[in-house]
């Protein structure tokens, strides 16, 4: 059973960076991922840019995974060939980036422009090749994808998600592709971590893979002043990856 990472998506300001962090010591193999929005920042699961640079200085002092979920204009920048953003993820520690390129996630991806799309992402890759490139891997982006893996860069992965981020659980666990870096997501969560991840390490058969969950870490808390709150619940994260140490087997780091 090999692992990459295991993917926390959706850290926000209703978290503090430092708790990521002390987990992150413990548990070397957690990214955590942050979507990029610039409509939404600041609301639930979308982090403000101060939150976020806060995040990076502490990844700056002790390693931390971290991977920057592009969606709406974010995304349709990187599909029109603007890497600009993605450089600037780099100056603040961020490894990978995830192209959301579906309608739940506000981005128009049309039919006759999508030679061109694969064309432009293609050439983000070279430009940008100290980052990797995620490409969601399911019937929407099919389009995308498809061409993409018939000769991938180095530097490109994709994810298997069916439900598009939608947080569905996953019903189908594809193999592995051969040539590319594989993910796994769709409805993962504490509650059911320990069986999926018992179907997709018998589908990876010891090839390296990562996982990744968004919908299953999110709590609602009772604010006085505001009534309910969504937030980013660092609790079912710990409980993810405490599973993962006690029934697989992953590393942990003690201090």
């Amino acid at each position: 059973m090999k692992m990459r990472a295991m993917g926390f998506c959706g850290a926000d300001d209703s978290i503090a960076p430092k708790l990521l962090q002390m987990l992150s010591m413990h548990y070397p193999w957690i990214e955590w991922g942050v979507l990029f929005r610039p409509d939404l920042e600041g609301t639930p699961r979308y982090a403000s840019m101060s939150w976020v640079e806060r995040l990076a200085a502490c990844a700056h002092q002790t390693p931390m995974k971290l991977a920057g979920h592009l969606c709406g204009s974010r995304c349709q920048e990187v599909l029109e060939g603007n890497h600009a953003f993605v450089k600037e993820l780099t100056l603040l520690g961020f490894k990978r980036v995830q192209i959301n390129a579906t309608a739940a996630n506000k981005v128009v991806v049309l039919p006759d422009k999508v030679n061109e799309y694969v064309a432009n992402l293609l050439n983000c890759m070279k430009n940008v090749p100290e980052i990797e490139w995620i490409i969601q891997c399911n019937e929407e982006t099919k389009a995308i994808w498809q061409p993409l893996v018939q000769n991938p860069p180095e530097n490109m992965s994709i994810l298997f998600d069916a439900s598009c981020g939608l947080g569905v659980p996953m019903i189908e666990f594809p193999k592995p592709l051969p040539h590319v870096k594989c993910g796994y997501a769709g409805g993962i969560g504490p509650d059911n971590i320990a069986d999926m991840l018992n179907r997709i390490f018998a589908a990876a058969n010891d090839i390296p893979i990562w996982i990744d969950m968004e919908s299953s870490l999110r709590s609602t808390i009772l604010d006085p002043k505001h009534g309910s709150k969504d937030v980013f619940s660092i609790e079912k994260c710990f409980t993810c990856a405490d599973i993962g140490v006690t029934s697989f087997g992953l590393s942990m780091n003690n201090y």
